[in-house]
């Protein structure tokens, strides 16, 4: 049997033009949800992402935001 996907009722989502290249979120980050992208941005993996919230409040630049999952 097919395991059900968690739902979550936010995600965290990193805008990389205010993104200072710093690696703090991915340093921060146990889950493996931060990741260099095709173009060499930082990145959320929202399969691995946990919504812990660690790389949010690690990010000097304000570039991970919060923002509610409509499909929750």
């Amino acid at each position: 049997m097919a395991e059900k996907k968690k739902t979550f009722k936010f995600n965290f989502i990193l805008d990389s033009a205010s993104c200072m290249a710093c690696a703090a979120c991915e340093l921060e980050c146990r889950d493996g949800g931060i990741y260099i992208d095709d173009n060499a941005n930082y990145a959320i993996n929202a399969d691995s992402c946990t919504r812990c919230g660690r790389c949010f409040r690690a990010c000097p630049a304000g570039a991970i935001t919060r923002v509610n999952n409509p499909a929750a």
